[in-house]
């Protein structure tokens, strides 16, 4: 599930965050944390009960328990980009190898690479694979890189 998070870099006005202690993952959005910062002791009284309950639960994420959660990092698109390369200049199949090369040149790379790749379903399964190992390990990493390593192994 974090991996998908890190994958998706279209998360307008959305953030996730990990909760270090349990290892659930929550979504909040921009709106809801101004209404959690209008007064943080609290809750808008207009707002209907499930915008209420996700307030409270940002005011926890800003105020009350902060060093609990920890936002999520979105993946920049280059280094998206950068393993759909990688992945070109390993396959074997001389006309697909040529083919995602001029795929991943210019505007439009991502779904022209898709496009492509899709074309042969072996290689579609192995993209998949190799795309979903880098970002598995990727999650490894940051989840070392912020302590929680001994508690996340297996939790992608």
């Amino acid at each position: 599930m974090i991996a998908e998070i890190m994958r998706n870099v279209d998360r307008i006005d959305m953030d996730f965050y990990l909760n270090k202690e349990t290892g659930e993952v929550v979504v909040t959005s921009e709106e809801i944390f101004r209404y959690a910062e209008e007064d943080e002791d609290k809750i808008r009284e207009d707002l209907p009960d499930w915008q209420k309950k996700e307030v409270k639960l940002a005011q926890d994420i800003l105020f009350n328990n902060p060093d609990r959660y920890i936002c999520i990092p979105e993946r920049p698109s280059y280094e998206g980009y950068n393993l759909m390369v990688e992945f070109a200049e390993k396959v074997e199949d001389e006309l697909l190898r040529e083919k995602l090369s001029i795929a991943l040149d210019g505007k439009g790379a991502f779904r022209r690479f898709k496009n492509v790749v899709g074309d042969y379903p072996d290689y579609e399964k192995e993209w998949f694979k190799f795309r979903d190992e880098r970002m598995n390990k990727k999650v490894i990493e940051w989840l070392n890189s912020i302590g929680v390593e001994s508690i996340w192994k297996g939790k992608r």
